[in-house]
């Protein structure tokens, strides 16, 4: 596995904990933040509670990293919130941020392919990309809380994925 991967499953394991299910939880049960759903899909035929590091890492892997041609910064954060709300909002997420600088725009199709990369590694200044990336994450979660009041119980803990100010 790459260097870039290991860094960027290291940083989601600081949102994903252990095993959980909350009744409100629209994943369900989940495990180092992967549903039951994605983990059957994935072929993984034990109890939730039973999924390993290894196996997550796996699915993790398989399911969510798709920036491997992109900077590290921008990378981790993808795959953050692929992770949290899937690939296809991620990579719009990310033509969403780049489009915000550039004037010849690229689709905004959810698909992280060679015009994305390209526009990403053409730009210079990850640091604001990634914090307007922050910026409509976190405006997702405030939807989502707002308009489902059962979610709202969720909104400190996605709050702390939305990091503005890098240090």
């Amino acid at each position: 596995m790459s260097k870039k991967f290991e860094k960027a499953f290291e940083e989601v394991l600081n949102y994903e904990g252990g095993y959980s299910n909350h009744e409100a939880d629209r994943g369900g049960i989940t495990k180092f933040g992967i549903t039951e759903e994605v983990a059957r899909a994935a072929g993984y035929e034990g109890d939730m509670r039973d999924l390993s590091l290894e196996k997550a890492k796996e699915i993790y892997r398989e399911n969510y990293w798709q920036y491997e041609n992109v900077p590290v910064q921008v990378g981790i954060e993808c795959f953050d919130q692929a992770v949290n709300m899937g690939v296809f909002t991620a990579t719009k997420h990310l033509q969403m941020a780049v489009n915000c600088f550039r004037e010849n725009e690229i689709a905004i199709d959810g698909v992280m392919g060679p015009n994305t990369a390209a526009a990403v590694n053409e730009f210079e200044y990850t640091d604001e990309l990634v914090k307007i990336m922050n910026i409509l994450q976190g405006e997702r979660y405030v939807k989502i809380a707002l308009n489902d009041p059962s979610q709202k119980v969720f909104i400190r803990g996605w709050m702390k994925r939305v990091e503005i100010e890098k240090e």
